[in-house]
Formats: structure tokens, C-alpha cells, sequence
């Protein structure tokens, strides 16, 4: 293992240690850096434009307190929501971890609490030792599963605004509403009646799952401009792959045949195939009205091509948009394999005390040679497009037809413009060549000969092995013929081309009337040997469609912030972060100022970001900052970098994701303490209550004197553990 303190190392070590601490900082330090080549020093005020509240979520990776979980990747964790605030030319910082039932439950029965031991420190695990084993939920690859409960909703992923909500989201789980100014979860958008989870047939003849695996769309979208009068909604989706690992026909035509066996043996549980998998929805969700005593509303639509063949999905429908006239569903490189979440998942069942870590060493790299193998992501890209038009004039259609488009390249993210002139539409598209984000270092990897594998990353994702690309296409909505397309790549700024951030079009907000996308800002977390294992390097070396030849990768790319102006498809600023610092999750945010005659709106702002970093003087502590970024011009302005009161430990952020902004905390109907209470308590017991009538007394005792009353509190994680670890009646 390469020499964690080594000043040759690029990436911080900071990308994967994480705190858990829920924190609330009235005022975070300011540092003033006058431009790019400058020294930061410390200021009193932020510029007076820079107002409202960017939101920013990411994974809590293994705490420092916790044995780390083998096969655990970085971005499988609780979901720790980051509200950064600007007030007064003051910034302040409220963290919350999104605390679902699901995590309620995860806590209690784990082997370990707070501490590096094994001996469970949880009362209820202490009396209930054998079924917190067989219950306790392990990770494995991008899931948290527990045998008996079911699988973690994490909540990790994104944000969604709609007019009057805030939600956060994942890919394998419900979205929840979240209380902007308390940053509680108040309650999932539909019941567990009206999600189909990924392997139906598993709930209803086993009915062992409490907590099923609901996969949909990380992304949802909204649009205000369409709602006027009407309630407010979403559209999400909800799916599942079925079985998409190796010999997937014949093992899907098994299961076919299995089905139809089922139906018998259970006729009042399974009905079709659809129980195995292998479907596709569209969903609405429209919210209530309290008022006028209007309840929530989930209508779904079954996808299906122009021929009426289903639309099925190969990797995943991450992310969606929506335009004037039409939703765009993408099928891109973000694939659950199932043999990647049994190995880890497996040796998750081996940690206990009188097995040691390095006495399974060989049979954890065996069992990862075996199941581990590089499935590559396809190298092109499905969209499907639905027009809106549909979904209006027949409101009670049970299925909708979906043009197909493939794009000849992996998409990584994408952006769309509002209008549609004469039916047309522009997409700008973010290409992940030779990059599979769901891979990570595991302590079984070797390093490419001659280079710096950093084992001690344990857990990061993989590094890209080919340059990335920006593109945008103009599509037909009405044929899904590619009318034109553009494409640049650089060899300084586009390797791992990550999340986007553009200013809000009129769609996203009543108080824009922009319906384009003109300058849209990409995160590129460059390129570095540290992170490509040898198994990867020979999965991706020999690839006919590489940018980049094999021999010709460079020694290493700092990680870039860049702006690209879509009309000159030219990328005309960026901003090279310098060594070992690691920067996520760009934001927009719009100068509360008016727009300047001359001047382009899209670029009138601020972007603000998360920057991982160790201590200066040793890789051993975190060092992490929130960076400040005029929006039109990167290097020549001044950069603000907000950190840690010098009173308080220094800042230790998750790698986050996605964000959002909010111009202020009182967005749509307030609701009180007391209401934010009955309302989880209402969707907890429509959720579980019918689960848990035929469940053993422990399990409702876990529920009912546990998970219950902690979500409807929305007890501090602190406050819970301590909670977890007295003997007195919980």
C-alpha cells in the first residue's frame, strides 16, 4: 500500500472520512482569496448579492467511530442533507442526517454502536442477539439490506423543488418531503400500497420484506409553469431491471415460466410477470390539499414503445427532464448488479468477534474474483421520450407510448431546454467515456503495474480510464430523429465529468422567464492512476470507440470546475482546484442584484461548491470548505472560501451529490411542529401497520417501542444512541 502521508498523493484522503455530527453553525469563517493566484485572508462579509439557501446532499461513508464494512462504496451511507445559508453577509451551516424509518430500525439492531467493537452495544441487540445477526443490515455495493427487515432508503441522492415542496431522493427508494428550516423528514410522496418494489413476487409469497426496494428515478422533475391553478405535482418513475446480470435471457426465461407455476400455487398473490421484475411506470404525483380536504394522488402509466412492446430498462432511469411539451426519461450507466452486492453482502455475515478481518483475506479476494468481475456499461445511451399532451387528454389511460432515441455514447447527466420550437428538442449531455461510477477500490484490488493504486481510498469510486465529452443534440419529440449534434472534448478539463449546474429557466421558478439553457457549469473530477484498479484498466484498455489511447492517459488531471456556452458549444472559463483538493456538487446561485443591461443573466451569480481537503501540515484530518465562485469569470474575481469557526472542529464533509437552491425557508404551506408530527405518524402506520400483522412479537417490539416513535421525533442521532445503549424502557 502506497504511504498515506506521501506529498506525491493528488486525491485527499478527506473524499473518504466523513461526520456524522448534526451540526447547527451560526456563522461559518470567511476567507477572501482577491483571484486565482492570490492567498486567501480572513474578511468580515460575503458579497451582499449572495443571498438564500443552497442545499447539498451526499452519503455518510463508514464513520471514524465504526469497523468499516467490507465492499462498502462511497456513496452508500445515510443521506446527510447540507444546508448552506447566506444572510446579512454572514453564511451559516445546518446539517441533518435524513433519518427514514428504515434508519430507525438499523441502529437498533446493529452489531456495533459508536465504537470499534463488535460486542453489540445497543441494548436491543444485546437482548436480542441471535435475531439482530440475521436482521442487522450489511452493505453490499450500492445497497444496505437487511435479510429479515428488507433494504435501507437512504435518501443520498438529489433534490427536487416543485412550487411548494422540497424533497430529497434516491435511486432505490421513495422520495420524502423535507422541512427546509428543520431539515426533518416529514413524509414519503405514496404509500408502500402504491409502489411496486423491485421483485413483487418476493413481498407477496415470502413476506419477509417490511422494507421493500422502491427503484424510481434519482431525478424527478417538476414544472411551475404548467400548473397555474392545479395542485402541485411531480413526475418520478417507477421500475425495475428484473434480473440483469449474466445469463440474463435464459435465467428471465426461467423466471417466465416460473410465474406461471406461481400463479396457481398463489392465486390471490401473484398475477403476472411483472412480479419478477421487468417493467416500467410512469408516475404522477400530485400533492393534497389540506384545506379544502383534498387528499395526495399517484397516478402511474405503464411505458411502452410505438410497436406496444413494454419499455424495459438495461442500466437505469437516473434521471429525468421535462420541456414544454414532452418528459425525457434517460437509460444511462448506473446499473445495480446483483453479483456486486452479494460478495460484500456475504462477508458482511462473517464479521463477527472470533473471526478476524486478515484471517478472511483469501477467501474475501477469491469470493471477489469470482462474483466482482467488470461488467461494462453499455456504450451508448437510451432516452425515452413521452409527450405531455398524452398524459393530459386521457388522464385515465393505463399506459403511454414512448419514442426511443439512442445516443451513441454513455451519458453521465443531462440538460434540457424548456422551449420547443416546432417540436424540437436540445439536450446537453455529459459523456462518461470508460467510466463505470458504480465500481469501487476494494482491498482486494491490485494496482496497474508502475502506477499508484491508493488502497487506502478503500471505498472510492473508480477513476475514468478514457477522456469525457460534452455534447448537445437536437432531437424530433414527435420521431426521435437526431436532427444535429455537436461534440467537444478537452484534453485539460473534461475527464469524469460529474454533476452540472445552470441558472433556474422558467420551469424551475415563477420569478425566471429564460426557457434555454445558455451556459451550463460541469464539475470534472479529472483523472489520476490512484483510482484505476488493474481489473479496470483491463476491462476499458483495448475499447474501439476510446477518446484517449491506452498509452497516451496522462499522469494526472486536477479536478475542474468549467463553464461551456451552448450556443458556441466552447468552454470559455474553468478553474483547475489545486492539489489534493477534491471538488463536488456546483451550484447556481442568482444575484439577488438586477441584471445589468449587456449583461447575460445565466451568467449573473454565484457558484458555490463543496472542496475536499486535508490539513496542510498532515493527510490525517479533514480539512473541508465550502468555495464561493463569481459565475462569469472564475479566475480574475474574487473566490470566497467558508470554513469551520476557528472554536469548532474543522469541517469533515460527505463526497456529495446533486443540490438546489432556495431564495427562502418558507417555500408553500407551512406546517408546525405539531402537524410535521401527525403527519409522519400518519404515513408510518399506513405504510407498516399491515406489514406487521404477522410479524414475531420482536419485530413489533422493534417497531412499535423503537422505529415509531423515533421517526414520528425525528430524534438527533446523538440523542438516539444514547437513547439505544440505557437499559431503560425505549
Amino acid at each position: 500500500m502506497a504511504n498515506s502521508h506521501s506529498q506525491n498523493h493528488h486525491i485527499p484522503t478527506s473524499v473518504i472520512k466523513t461526520s456524522r455530527e448534526e451540526l447547527d453553525i451560526s456563522e461559518l469563517q470567511i476567507h477572501h482569496q482577491e483571484n486565482k493566484n492570490t492567498q486567501p485572508v480572513p474578511v468580515d462579509k460575503l458579497p451582499k448579492d449572495l443571498h438564500g439557501y443552497a442545499f447539498i446532499v451526499g452519503a455518510l461513508f463508514q464513520a471514524e467511530n465504526r469497523p468499516q464494512e467490507d465492499g462498502t462504496l462511497l456513496y452508500t451511507g445515510d443521506g446527510m442533507i447540507y444546508r448552506l445559508g447566506f444572510e446579512d453577509g454572514k453564511a451559516t451551516l445546518k446539517t441533518r442526517i435524513a433519518k427514514t424509518p428504515c434508519y430507525y430500525a438499523d441502529l437498533p439492531t446493529q452489531l456495533y454502536l459508536a465504537e470499534k467493537a463488535i460486542e453489540p452495544k445497543a441494548q436491543f441487540a444485546k437482548d436480542n442477539r441471535i435475531f439482530s445477526y440475521f436482521s442487522g443490515f450489511r452493505d453490499g455495493g450500492q445497497s444496505r439490506y437487511s435479510i429479515i427487515l428488507g433494504a435501507r432508503n437512504q435518501l443520498n441522492t438529489a433534490f427536487l423543488r416543485t412550487r411548494d415542496h422540497l424533497l430529497v431522493t434516491i435511486d432505490a427508494g421513495r422520495p420524502y418531503v423535507v422541512d427546509p428550516n428543520t431539515l426533518e423528514l416529514i413524509e414519503p410522496t405514496g404509500s408502500t400500497n402504491e409502489w411496486k418494489g423491485i421483485f413483487p413476487v418476493m413481498a407477496k409469497v415470502l413476506r419477509n420484506n417490511i422494507f421493500d426496494i422502491y427503484i424510481n428515478s434519482a431525478h424527478p422533475v417538476a414544472d411551475v409553469r404548467h400548473l397555474d391553478d392545479k395542485l402541485d405535482e411531480f413526475f418520478t418513475t417507477n421500475y425495475s431491471t428484473g434480473y440483469n446480470g449474466k445469463f440474463r435471457k435464459p435465467v428471465n426465461f426461467v423466471l417466465d415460466r416460473l410465474s406461471v407455476l406461481l400463479k396457481l400455487l398463489f392465486t390471490n398473490r401473484v398475477s403476472d410477470r411483472e412480479d419478477f421484475g421487468r417493467f416500467t411506470y410512469l408516475v404522477c404525483y400530485q400533492f393534497g390539499n389540506e384545506e379544502a380536504g383534498i387528499k395526495p394522488k399517484m397516478k402511474s402509466w405503464r411505458m411502452v414503445l410505438p410497436d406496444n412492446k413494454p419499455v424495459l430498462v438495461e442500466q437505469s432511469l437516473h434521471q429525468l427532464a421535462i420541456t414544454e411539451k414532452y418528459l425525457i426519461l434517460s437509460d444511462i450507466t448506473f446499473r445495480m448488479e446483483f453479483s456486486q452486492i452479494f460478495s460484500p453482502f456475504f462477508l458482511g455475515f462473517l464479521r463477527l468477534g472470533n473471526f478476524g478481518q486478515n484471517k478472511f483475506y483469501s477467501f474475501g479476494a477469491w469470493l471477489y474474483s469470482v462474483f466482482i468481475r467488470q461488467s461494462k456499461p453499455l456504450p451508448f445511451g437510451n432516452l425515452y421520450i413521452v409527450k405531455r399532451e398524452d398524459l393530459d387528454k386521457n388522464t385515465e389511460a393505463a399506459q403511454v407510448t414512448a419514442q426511443k432515441v439512442t445516443i451513441p455514447i454513455e451519458i453521465s447527466h443531462f440538460a434540457a431546454d424548456y422551449a420547443n420550437p416546432d417540436n424540437k428538442i436540445t439536450i446537453h449531455i455529459g459523456h462518461s467515456n470508460g467510466w463505470d461510477v458504480t465500481e469501487g477500490i476494494t482491498r482486494y484490488d491490485e494496482s496497474v503495474p508502475g502506477r499508484p493504486l491508493r488502497k487506502d481510498l478503500e471505498g472510492m469510486m473508480s477513476g475514468t480510464t478514457d477522456l469525457g465529452s460534452l455534447g448537445r443534440y437536437v432531437i424530433d419529440g414527435e420521431t426521435g430523429e437526431i436532427k444535429s449534434s455537436k461534440l467537444i472534448h478537452d484534453t485539460e478539463s473534461t475527464w469524469s465529468l460529474s454533476v452540472y449546474t445552470h441558472r433556474d429557466l422558467c420551469r424551475d421558478s415563477n420569478e425566471t422567464s429564460s426557457q434555454t439553457v445558455k451556459n451550463i457549469y460541469w464539475m470534472s473530477w479529472g483523472f489520476t492512476w490512484e483510482l484505476i484498479p488493474q481489473r479496470i484498466y483491463e476491462a476499458y484498455k483495448a475499447d474501439g470507440h476510446r477518446v484517449v489511447a491506452i498509452e497516451d492517459l496522462p499522469d494526472h488531471k486536477p479536478a475542474t470546475l468549467l463553464r461551456l456556452d451552448t450556443e458556441t458549444m466552447e468552454i470559455v472559463d474553468r478553474f483547475h482546484f489545486p492539489d489534493r483538493h477534491f471538488a463536488c456538487s456546483p451550484q447556481f446561485i442568482p444575484s439577488s442584484e438586477p441584471c445589468p443591461e449587456g449583461k447575460d443573466e445565466s451568467t449573473q451569480g454565484y457558484i458555490v461548491c463543496i472542496v475536499l481537503t486535508d490539513e496542510p501540515t498532515g493527510l490525517d484530518e479533514a480539512r473541508d470548505e465550502f468555495w464561493i465562485f463569481h459565475a462569469d469569470d472564475f479566475n480574475n474575481k474574487p473566490i470566497y472560501r467558508l470554513s469551520a469557526p476557528a472554536t469548532e472542529e474543522p469541517l469533515n464533509l460527505a463526497l456529495t451529490l446533486h443540490s438546489t437552491w432556495l431564495r427562502d425557508l418558507h417555500q408553500g404551506r407551512q406546517h408546525s411542529e405539531d402537524e410535521r408530527r401527525q403527519k409522519r405518524e400518519a404515513s408510518i402506520k399506513l405504510d407498516y401497520d399491515h406489514l406487521l400483522e404477522e410479524k414475531c412479537q420482536t419485530i413489533d417490539n422493534l417497531f412499535h417501542k423503537i422505529v415509531y416513535p423515533h421517526f414520528i421525533n425525528q430524534t438527533l442521532e446523538n440523542q438516539f444512541e444514547e437513547i439505544l445503549k440505557s437499559k431503560t424502557e425505549l
